[in-house]
């Protein structure tokens, strides 16, 4: 059998990785306490979660399925199954990086492995996602392959230093503004799970990203997974670089941002949800959750899990005295050392 590209076992190796260091619970969230509300004055049933994805969608929750895999044969599968999770729930979710369908445009293996979270999916939301030094026109190719309803744009400086096939040119500012301008779908900006200062969220919101995903430290950890992939060089020491997705919501300016918020990298329990919505994220992304729901269950299953997941959100806005989502920024917090 002919050795696979390269590209191809990234992905693999990534899908591996990420499930051999996958952590169910994330201990920092424990820093947040929310103050108790003894008297919520409501009914849980009054409760509505139900949230608007750039007015054109609505969600059952203000959770999103976020970017994961795709570019590799053996991956469609997994992107079949959440595709069709995302369908179930009526989530947003976003593809995998489509570099490499960029590399290998005629390759249908590579393409299906992108499609078919569309595929399994069609009425719903559904998002490409691609690197911040993709033109516009490259991007604009993977929004029509998929009939993305937004872009993704990654922006993963230390993964790329620690990858051993990285890049390390990171001038993306001016790609950053002509993507804004030129891509006619809303344009989500995202960390890789390294967190956000809230200078950096400025500088994106006015360089115009209609979102800016803060993504922390605390979930996947790709410069732990680099280094594990990498034989030439250690780079163990920046396991912990980053921000903390905590960190990141605690330092967003304090005056009103043309961009939406949104919160993902180390969202375990509803209660990490609810902490983040109550910082002012206007939705929360989970990726490795779902990936390793659906590698250790059938489909009616993992839909069974992350409804009840769902319901206790619910019940824990509920619990803070809200019956929107647009509330839970009045709900009053202590953050200990």
């Amino acid at each position: 059998m002919p050795q696979q590209p390269l590209d191809w076992q990234r992905k693999l190796e990534h899908v591996f990785l990420a499930e051999k260091y996958y952590q169910a619970t994330n201990p920092e969230w424990q820093r947040m306490r929310i103050d108790p509300v003894t008297l919520p004055n409501l009914a849980i049933k009054e409760v509505d979660l139900r949230t608007s994805f750039f007015s054109n969608f609505t969600a059952n929750a203000p959770i999103y399925i976020n970017a994961m895999t795709g570019g590799a044969p053996q991956v469609k599968n997994l992107n079949a199954q959440l595709g069709a999770l995302a369908a179930q729930l009526n989530l947003p979710i976003a593809v995998g990086s489509m570099s490499n369908y960029l590399k290998y445009p005629q390759n249908q293996d590579v393409i299906d492995s992108y499609t078919v979270v569309r595929k399994a999916n069609p009425q719903g939301m559904v998002w490409a996602n691609l690197s911040a030094k993709a033109s516009w026109q490259e991007a604009q190719r993977c929004i029509d392959l998929i009939q993305a309803d937004a872009l993704q744009v990654h922006l993963n400086p230390a993964q790329e230093l620690v990858m051993a096939e990285g890049h390390q040119d990171f001038r993306w500012q001016e790609n950053l503004r002509v993507l804004c301008q030129k891509i006619a779908v809303p344009i989500i900006i995202k960390e890789v799970g390294f967190g956000m200062t809230g200078k950096t969220v400025t500088q994106l919101t006015e360089l115009g990203a209609q979102v800016v995903d803060v993504s922390g430290v605390g979930g996947t950890n790709f410069a732990q997974i680099e280094n594990e992939r990498n034989p030439e060089h250690d780079y163990s020491y920046l396991q912990d670089w980053g921000w903390t997705t905590l960190e990141s919501l605690l330092d967003l300016p304090t005056l009103p941002l043309t961009s939406q918020i949104w919160a993902s990298g180390g969202i375990r329990t509803p209660l990490d949800a609810l902490k983040s919505l109550i910082l002012g994220a206007q939705a929360v992304g989970l990726a490795a959750p779902f990936l390793h729901t659906v590698q250790h269950h059938d489909l009616a299953t993992a839909v069974t899990i992350w409804q009840t997941w769902l319901q206790q959100l619910q019940e824990l806005v509920g619990l803070v005295g809200c019956r929107q989502v647009s509330e839970l920024t009045q709900v009053t917090y202590q953050i200990r050392a």
